[in-house]
């Protein structure tokens, strides 16, 4: 090993005496690298070193730097190494103007070190040397630049088949990096789905996503040497909504406030509406609602009716909607009061699908709901259903079957009733309006050196 009085090492693995002896001729120098890693080591061929008398003359530089980029935080050292008789002496300045006094910064025998490098260390450094013979110098430039810093939102997202999908890469530190995408170790490629947008393709985005979108993305930025990334985890499941807790059947009396509960769950987390009969509720100061969404996804609405009328009574309808589909829930909320019925709109349905008709009485109480077309009390066939609060489902519609004019029957005293009807026309699936799914649609080695004296 070598003595330290004399001999430096440089950061770059160069070796550096100062003031040579005579003696420093009789060694064999070697250096010896070991891998960071492997722990293997590795000896280069031996060196000699010739020593003559020392002669006056001007400075020379044996090292020096003309370019560097450190990232910030990190320690650097400017070679600036001169021969010369008598030794020069050296000064450093950097942007014009001799350094500034910081302890960060220290002047070695083998150049400048500067530990802990911020961004403003960036400038133009000159290195002088001189000596009673004449002088020289060196420019060199240093660059601090921050480490490059990925951060990738959102880190984990769950959502619904056909959903939107949006990763976006948010880079800090170098200036000039180039992001590329990757899904589950390959690199995404641009296709009907998926498309990179933003100035430096910072944004990733997946329209009507499918389940074979899922999976672990990585936002992947590189700058010369410097690389930097993030991940996301991507599901993607099955986001129709489905309801998941509900409010039953009451009976109130007239200024007796109620609360009326729906809870849902889907990806994206669907949207509760309400309705009254088939009516939107409106918005004043007897119907209000809060919605609100928990830390599991599950949509929450409540419809609070304060001071209720015996309008106010009927089928209550929830409906969870989100871009991927929808679900719904009835019950009958009856509030006390003669009864009537309310005007019935008619009705389109498709053939092939299921229809509910709801039969639109208010007040309570009263004996029965019943339905009847063409004179017969229904339900006549299998595909008929009359629930106990007075609704009719019209199972898998057929067109010459089940068009035609119902009557909705409700028996308010023994021998009294009052009617209303519907008429129903039943369309081919072909003919009716689509129902459009908005689909919203990842070399190594340390140095030393050696001192091998011949004997």
């Amino acid at each position: 090993m070598l003595p330290k009085n004399r001999f430096f090492i440089t950061s770059y693995g160069g070796l550096y005496i100062s003031d040579v002896q005579k003696e420093d001729a009789l060694s064999t120098y070697r250096c010896i690298t070991k891998h960071k890693y492997s722990g293997e080591t590795r000896q280069s061929n031996g060196a000699r070193l010739s020593v003559s008398d020392p002669a006056e003359s001007i400075p020379t530089m044996l090292d020096s730097f003309q370019s560097r980029e450190v990232k910030a935080g990190r320690l650097v050292e400017l070679p600036c190494i001169a021969s010369g008789y008598p030794n020069p002496a050296v000064r450093w300045i950097k942007d014009g103007r001799p350094l500034p006094a910081d302890s960060r910064w220290t002047k070695r025998i083998t150049g400048l070190t500067i530990s802990d490098l911020r961004v403003e260390d960036s400038g133009t450094y000159i290195c002088e040397v001189t000596n009673t013979f004449g002088s020289a110098e060196v420019t060199g430039t240093l660059t601090v630049i921050d480490p490059l810093r990925v951060t990738l939102t959102p880190k984990k997202l769950k959502t619904g088949i056909g959903s939107t999908v949006i990763l976006s890469c948010a880079l800090s530190g170098s200036p000039e990096y180039i992001i590329r995408w990757y899904r589950n170790t390959d690199l995404v490629v641009v296709d009907d789905y998926i498309s990179i947008r933003g100035i430096s393709n910072e944004t990733l985005l997946i329209t009507a996503a499918q389940k074979s979108h899922s999976g672990a993305y990585q936002c992947f930025a590189t700058r010369k040497s410097q690389t930097a990334q993030d991940f996301s985890i991507i599901t993607l499941e099955d986001g129709t909504p489905r309801i998941v807790s509900s409010f039953s059947e009451k009976v109130v009396n007239p200024g007796e406030q109620f609360s009326l509960m729906c809870a849902a769950k889907g990806a994206p987390p669907p949207t509760v509406t309400w309705a009254l009969d088939d009516e939107p509720i409106p918005r004043d100061s007897g119907h209000r609602t809060n919605q609100y969404t928990m830390s599991d996804g599950t949509t929450v609405s409540h419809m609070n009716v304060t001071s209720p009328q015996i309008k106010d009574g009927g089928v209550y309808r929830c409906t969870a909607r989100n871009s991927v589909g929808s679900a719904e829930y009835q019950a009958r909320i009856n509030v006390r009061g003669p009864p009537s019925i309310r005007a019935m709109k008619n009705i389109t349905a498709v053939a092939g699908r299921d229809t509910f008709i709801n039969c639109r009485v208010i007040g309570y109480p009263y004996y029965s709901i019943k339905w009847y077309k063409d004179s017969l009390l229904l339900p006549d066939n299998h595909r008929q259903v009359v629930f106990e609060n007075g609704t009719l489902k019209l199972m898998d519609v057929q067109k010459g079957m089940d068009e035609g004019e119902y009557l909705c029957s409700v028996l308010i005293q023994p021998q009294l009733s009052i009617s209303q009807s519907v008429h129903v026309t039943v369309k081919a699936q072909g003919m009716a309006s689509p129902a459009f799914l908005t689909l919203y649609k990842i070399p190594f080695y340390t140095g030393a050196w050696i001192e091998a004296r011949d004997e």
